[in-house]
């Protein structure tokens, strides 16, 4: 009997992670594997919704419950791998499946250690680990993880069409408004930058320093969009994040053709080769970032040209999501082969 992907997730709004299902459900689409997307609670989440939509991906709603949870996948008639993103999804998927002896798969994506309530989830999302058989999208996540396999976020290739800088250099933050990210960096960024006439300075995103974000007029604020109204908009990604794993926005300028300028945070640097690829600061913070920028701002024309040409080839090269497909088909089979072992064990014992 064919097996069935579960893709849980709990999410409330559309960032990285979000991105990243999107981008496997069209993975698993092309190599014809039977899937869904399954969102623990309603969160009115419509971007990603309409996303999928637009995808023709199937995705089930559940009530926010463990039980709820725990009755839908009792109910699959057919062997599944319940595949968890985020820390919710993780720690009440893995005990679900755990309970009803399911195969259980879990990538990590968050760099962030996050704070309060939240600490205290990605702690025992970490501790639990040893359920699932796990993915990790950069080195310093797999090291807090039971045996975590990397794995390279990946994204779906389409052609530069490449377009000189112009005058007026649109320059962004792309992203969820919270403290790890950096968003009042990138607002110091704007501000040390005001005597700058070709810059023009502007933030995507959501979340709870919106506020903060809004109360600044010499940065364009335009909301939660979706990529494909994003990347026309603008010329320069900035990332300011204090903590990262692997950033799909990262991938999504990579494609697009949008230069790069970065701290040197979480797996950012081994796919960002400064001066090559883009800039990486030379520490972290307004300053540092400001300097990159200018001077990948005095670079020639046809240098800025290289180094997008170069990301754009990278990305096309080794984040399409062939090597990930297979290191995912292992993980799933070995997931199953856990499952089955367990059963032969218990059916020994008894």
């Amino acid at each position: 009997m064919k097996t069935r992907i579960i893709l849980l997730v709990d999410s409330s709004l559309f960032g990285g992670i979000e991105s990243h299902l999107v981008q496997l459900s069209q993975l698993l689409v092309h190599h014809n594997v039977a899937f869904e997307v399954l969102f623990y609670q309603q969160h009115n989440n419509r971007q990603f919704y309409q996303q999928l939509e637009q995808h023709h991906i199937n995705f089930t709603v559940l009530a926010g419950t463990f039980r709820a949870l725990y009755q839908y996948l009792k109910q699959q008639t057919q062997p599944v791998v319940v595949h968890t993103h985020g820390y919710k999804a993780g720690i009440l998927g893995r005990l679900a499946c755990l309970m009803q002896r399911k195969a259980v798969v879990s990538t990590f994506h968050a760099g962030e250690i996050g704070l309060g309530r939240v600490k205290y989830y990605n702690l025992l999302d970490r501790i639990s680990s040893f359920l699932s058989i796990n993915f990790a999208v950069s080195q310093p996540i797999a090291k807090k993880v039971h045996q975590a396999t990397l794995i390279a976020n990946f994204i779906n290739p389409k052609a530069l069409h490449y377009q000189p800088v112009k005058s007026v250099i649109n320059i962004g933050y792309v992203g969820r408004l919270s403290s790890e990210k950096g968003p009042d960096v990138f607002l110091s960024l704007a501000q040390m930058c005001q005597y700058f006439p070709q810059f023009s300075f502007h933030i995507f995103g959501d979340g709870p320093l919106k506020e903060q974000i809004t109360s600044v007029p010499s940065v364009h604020y335009h909301g939660q969009c979706n990529s494909d109204e994003i990347w026309p908009k603008l010329d320069v990604l900035i990332v300011s994040s204090r903590e990262e794993g692997m950033p799909m926005v990262i991938l999504e300028a990579m494609n697009n053709g949008v230069a790069i300028i970065s701290h040197p945070v979480g797996a950012i640097p081994t796919i960002i080769e400064n001066n090559q690829t883009g800039q990486i600061s030379k520490g972290f913070g307004a300053s540092c970032l400001k300097n990159a920028l200018l001077h990948w701002f005095y670079l020639a024309e046809p240098v800025k040209q290289q180094q997008i040409l170069a990301a754009h080839t990278k990305v096309n090269r080794d984040f399409c999501g062939q090597s990930q497909f297979k290191q995912l088909q292992q993980g799933y089979h070995k997931a199953l082969e856990k499952v089955a072992n367990r059963l032969t064990s218990t059916h020994i014992t008894d």
